[in-house]
């Protein structure tokens, strides 16, 4: 019995040696957590196991550190989908011995994830953008959308339109569709006028009760967001995202 703990130490200490070694080299692969382009889809726990044929003679079959992670990366692949990858391994090792030798079992868990796709992309990097934008502006501030533009293929200007909105109303925002701007403002002449239906006036400053105009610009590689302050003409935030 004191053979075998000696034994087991020396293996382990042996083993981790020739893991760290391996894992040092590939720590952003391995080790890290899950990147910012990569979402999480689930975890993966497999025990292997590998032989060891003469203890007492001092005979060690080591399993090299690629050949563990491709054995749980195979898994992982073929459990989820080709395009997954593993973060965050950890890893343990017990022994049981046999009458003409000794099996060593490696337990291995980690992350598994996948790459996110351009408008998965996309949306975290405008969520990002404007919390950053948005620091210096206060809880539900009245908005205008003033421009909106995209260089990038895979995102429209209609499609950024409605998720600037969207992401805008569920923060608690109001938002001034900027397009009635000029039909406001014709109903403001007419009133000036004396020609106008008094249920539908348009009061004093509800014309300038804008706070804030939001220009949202889209490359393929990055996202900016800029609020202008309606009343000075001065930026109150501005947040590059790349993605």
């Amino acid at each position: 019995m004191k053979m075998k703990k000696v034994t087991k130490f020396f293996m382990v200490a042996l083993l981790a040696g020739t893991f760290s070694f391996g894992y040092a080299q590939n720590k952003a692969d391995y080790e890290k957590a899950p990147k910012s382009n990569e979402k999480v889809i689930g975890t993966i726990t497999r025990t292997y196991s590998y032989y060891y044929a003469d203890v007492n003679a001092g005979h060690w079959v080591f399993p090299s550190l690629n050949e563990l992670y491709n054995k749980l990366l195979n898994d992982a692949r073929n459990e989820y989908n080709s395009n997954v990858d593993l973060r965050e391994i950890k890893w343990d090792d017990y022994d049981q011995q046999y009458d003409d030798g000794m099996r060593v079992y490696n337990k291995m868990t980690a992350t598994v994830v996948a790459k996110l796709s351009q408008k998965e992309l996309f949306k975290t990097a405008l969520s990002q953008a404007m919390k950053k934008a948005f620091r210096e502006v206060p809880d539900g501030a009245r908005l205008a959308i003033d421009r909106i533009s995209s260089d990038n293929d895979e995102i429209d200007r209609e499609s950024l339109k409605d998720q600037v909105t969207d992401l805008l109303l569920d923060k608690g925002y109001r938002i001034v569709a900027k397009e009635y701007f000029a039909k406001l403002y014709e109903e403001q002449q007419a009133q000036q006028s004396g020609i106008y239906n008094e249920r539908t006036t348009v009061q004093e400053n509800n014309f300038s009760a804008v706070g804030y105009y939001i220009n949202v610009k889209v490359t393929e590689t990055s996202l900016r967001v800029q609020v202008v302050n309606v009343s000075t003409g001065e930026y109150e935030g501005n947040a590059t995202v790349n993605f």
